[in-house]
Formats: C-alpha cells, sequence, structure tokens
C-alpha cells in the first residue's frame, strides 16, 4: 500500500495537470494515476534505498508520519522539476552564468531528516572472541 496520496502531493506541489505541456496529460484522473504509479513507487523506493531499510516491513502498523512528509516533499520536488524543465534546461545564475539545474528529489535537507531513520546495525554487547593484551 502506497504511503502517500495523490492528492498529498498535489497539495504540497501546487500543481494541476494543466500546468505541464499540453499533451503530456490528457486530463485530471491521468495527472493523479501517474502520481500513484509512477511518481509515489519512485519516492519511496528512493527513500528506503537512502535509509537501506523496507518501512513496510519494519513499521508494519503503519509508516512514522515523518516519513510520509518527507515522500510528499519528495514527490512534490519530482513535480516541480517536471514543470521547470517546461521552461527549458537552462537556469541563469547571477548576470553572467548559465547552469543546468540539478534535480535531486531527496535534496540535502529532506536526506538530512531521512538520516535518523537510517538502517543501523545493532551493537554487539559481547563477543566470544579473546582480547590479547600484547602491552
Amino acid at each position: 500500500m502506497a504511503w502517500i496520496t495523490a492528492s498529498d502531493v498535489k497539495l504540497y506541489a501546487q500543481v494541476k495537470y494543466s500546468d505541464f505541456l499540453e499533451g503530456t496529460f490528457a486530463n485530471e484522473t491521468e495527472f493523479e494515476n501517474f502520481i500513484t504509479n509512477t511518481v509515489i513507487p519512485a519516492v519511496e523506493s528512493h527513500i528506503e534505498a537512502y535509509c537501506d531499510r523496507d518501512f513496510d516491513v519494519d513499521f508494519p502498523s503503519g509508516i512514522p508520519e515523518a516519513i510520509k512528509d518527507i515522500a510528499r516533499r519528495a514527490a512534490a520536488n519530482i513535480l516541480q522539476y517536471m514543470i521547470m524543465n517546461k521552461m527549458g534546461p537552462l537556469i541563469r545564475v547571477g548576470d553572467f552564468k548559465l547552469a543546468i539545474p540539478e534535480q535531486e528529489i531527496l535534496t540535502p535537507g529532506l536526506r538530512k531528516l531521512l538520516d535518523r531513520w537510517k538502517y543501523r546495525q545493532p551493537h554487539v554487547k559481547s563477543t566470544e572472541y579473546e582480547v590479547i593484551d600484547e602491552s
């Protein structure tokens, strides 16, 4: 089951199907299907890969709200990048330089929020290895 909904993502991104290039989405339903079937699974996959864990397995009673919020933001980033791509591949930096914008789904800020959710191996409290003191 998806962590978030297309409605959540559209609310965060503040976009509708008509904001995209003509012909990208035939209607609002097609746009919602794209978010549900493409964007949301991609975001969930990126978050799980970054955190090195399966949130559905690790949290069977429900995905933590903080992770859902990060997923909504990351999915909104995808839609915003699509809108930005419509304007062309270059952006102006200052008065002289043109650059291709970096399109990070998990921005540094989102990665920082995810850091506390990264899987960590449990600490070993004892070991059967013999300690040799060579001092």
